[in-house]
């Protein structure tokens, strides 16, 4: 028993030694002598996530993210719904309008290719702060394993989407409850994180996490303390918008609907075939092992809590990987003696080259062809519906939800469409009706009818294609190697 407690003192000692010794290091990317191996890593790390940021736009709930944001510099913030003939009027709350808004100011600046470039700058900053997050391990060949699986996962869930600011959001929590930077700072950050996307209460469950595991471990949960009281402040600044205190309690909404979200991949439990999964369990089982060593409910608590939501639902594999690097930091100080510290010639001549060819990269990417990926739109079937007369202010054309979000940044509110990814605003028979076509239940025919359908733009995805071209009272006027066009006889 006495060796324990002297194996606890000494590990108090070590840390009061690394915390000392990292107040005294200057800041990474610089110092009085140049540019240190840390610096240099930190830069290649975010200029990474620029990397990452930069890819073409082609996510559906952007695209209807971004016709949001034109409509509200036009006209203010909709309170029902303005594009669809199957909820139009029904009451509609545009949780991530000031998202939208910015998207759309900038898209007014600078093009789809200034979107690109703040999506980057965004992930760019992430990256950075996840580079942050690493800190406590130490060693530079340390840090850089831990960020590696995260920037990994970045590579398919840091698109552009708001949910990317939500990593950012979750990421800075992450820092201010370990010490970096003022506790009062969450105010701001909450507050624009209500308005930018709904997934703030994440911030909030990480401290609420971190201050039990604090608690668990028999120290003072001061630190933590501050950082919920100030964050919980923000939130209900956040409150203060157009939409008014609705976006508080818009999670909860969106969680009632749990039995129509489990129609959505995002929101389906986490695939084990997945990439971004199977990189996820391997950084749990690390952390796992890490926290132990410590012998931190600090450190495992929140990742334990973060995972089992990315379990239920994929959408939380992003979160779950930036929460378990920062538990898993502090598990690794003293693995490896390299900390990167010393500035030396060679890394700021190595830093001046990879400026330049993230430059060249950079250039590549936003000029070396479309700023979109649409190739998996109907996009020329579009165009031809549009020609042909089926793209009407009162047509009515049932199709995918995903070609939904893209008729709406196409065309704004002058083309209804049938249904799109807003599962939170519509009836619950629209998108039971919905279900019906995309699995095959019932008469699809019926369907139709039911919401006077002039025609029905469909993909070979599900069976509906072939039940589509072989309809006797339909007629096929379109078709491509992916995409069919079917009008009543």
């Amino acid at each position: 028993m006495a060796t324990i407690h002297a194996s606890r003192r000494d590990l108090e000692q070590d840390d009061e030694t690394n915390e000392a010794h990292e107040a005294s290091v200057p800041p990474e990317a610089l110092t009085r002598g140049g540019i240190t191996l840390a610096g240099l890593s930190g830069l290649v790390v975010t200029l990474a996530g620029l990397l990452i940021g930069l890819q073409r736009l082609q996510d559906n709930s952007f695209l209807t993210h971004l016709a949001t944001g034109r409509l509200i510099v036009e006209s203010g913030v909709p309170s029902t719904d303005p594009y669809s003939f199957t909820a139009h009027g029904v009451p509609w709350t545009v949780q991530s309008w000031l998202a939208s808004v910015v998207y759309a100011l900038v898209e007014d600046v600078a093009g789809l290719a200034g979107i690109r470039i703040l999506v980057g700058l965004g992930s760019a900053f992430l990256a950075y702060l996840l580079w942050r997050l690493t800190r406590p391990a130490g060693a530079v060949v340390a840090r850089a394993a831990l960020v590696m699986p995260v920037m990994v996962i970045g590579c398919e869930m840091w698109t552009e989407r708001p949910m990317l600011y939500g990593f950012v959001g979750l990421a800075v929590v992450a820092l201010l409850a370990d010490g970096e930077g003022k506790a009062w700072w969450c105010v701001p950050l909450f507050a624009v994180w209500v308005n930018v996307h709904g997934s703030f209460p994440l911030g909030l469950v990480l401290v609420g996490t971190l201050l039990v595991g604090r608690r668990l471990d028999r120290q003072s949960p001061r630190r933590e303390l501050q950082v919920l009281g100030w964050s919980v402040l923000g939130v209900l600044l956040g409150a203060v918008n157009p939409i008014g205190p609705r976006l508080l309690v818009f999670p909860l909404g969106l969680l009632a609907k749990s039995d129509v979200l489990a129609f959505i991949d995002e929101w389906k439990p986490a695939d084990f075939a997945d990439t971004t999964t199977k990189v996820l369990v391997a950084q749990v089982a690390v952390a796992l092992v890490l926290g132990l060593r410590l012998r931190s409910f600090r450190a495992l608590l929140p990742t334990a809590v973060f995972f089992v939501a990315a379990l239920l639902g994929s959408r939380n594999v992003g979160p779950a990987s930036i929460v378990a690097l920062a538990g898993m930091a502090p598990g690794l100080r003293g693995i490896g003696s390299d900390r990167g510290d010393e500035p030396k010639p060679v890394f700021r001549a190595a830093a001046l080259v990879v400026g330049a060819l993230a430059v060249l990269a950079t250039f590549g990417a936003l000029f070396g062809g479309p700023q979109t990926a649409l190739d998996g739109y109907p996009t020329d079937a579009v165009a031809w519906m549009d020609a042909h007369g089926y793209m009407e202010p009162d047509s009515r054309v049932i199709t995918r939800d995903f070609v939904g979000n893209y008729l709406e940044a196409r065309y704004g509110t002058d083309v209804r469409v049938f249904m799109d990814d807003r599962y939170d605003m519509f009836p619950r028979p629209v998108v039971d009706d919905y279900i019906d076509l995309v699995r095959g239940n019932g008469d699809w025919t019926e369907i139709a009818a039911r919401w006077d359908a002039d025609a029905v733009l469909w993909d070979e995805d599900t069976d509906l294609y072939g039940r589509l071209a072989a309809a006797e009272d339909w007629d096929v006027v379109y078709r491509d190697d992916r995409w069919i066009v079917a009008v009543p006889s």
